[in-house]
C-alpha cells in the first residue's frame, strides 16, 4: 500500500510539473504568404464554389490589388495583396 501511494504521488508530481512547464499561450497564426506579398487574410475560406476568382473580386472590393486562396489543403483561406 505504501509503495502504491508513493508511486501515485510521484506520478501526480511529474504530471503537474510537465503541465506547468508547457507553454499553453501559443496561438496559431493565420497562414500568410509574406514572400508573395499577401499581407491580409480575410475571414472567408475558399471552397469548391468560391475559388481564386471570387477571392480576387472580394479583395478588390476591399481596395487590395489582388487575392488568392492560400494555405494548407483543405483549409485554403482568401488572402489579399496590396
Amino acid at each position: 500500500m505504501n509503495i502504491r501511494k508513493t508511486f501515485v504521488m510521484f506520478f501526480l508530481v511529474v504530471v503537474l510539473a510537465t503541465s506547468s512547464l508547457s507553454n499553453s499561450n501559443v496561438l496559431a497564426s493565420p497562414v500568410i504568404n509574406h514572400v508573395g506579398g499577401y499581407t491580409h487574410c480575410i475571414e472567408r475560406y475558399c471552397t469548391k464554389d468560391w475559388l481564386d476568382a471570387e477571392c480576387e473580386a472580394e479583395c478588390r472590393t476591399r481596395t487590395y490589388s489582388t487575392g488568392a486562396c492560400l494555405g494548407p489543403f483543405p483549409k485554403l483561406q482568401c488572402c489579399c495583396k496590396k
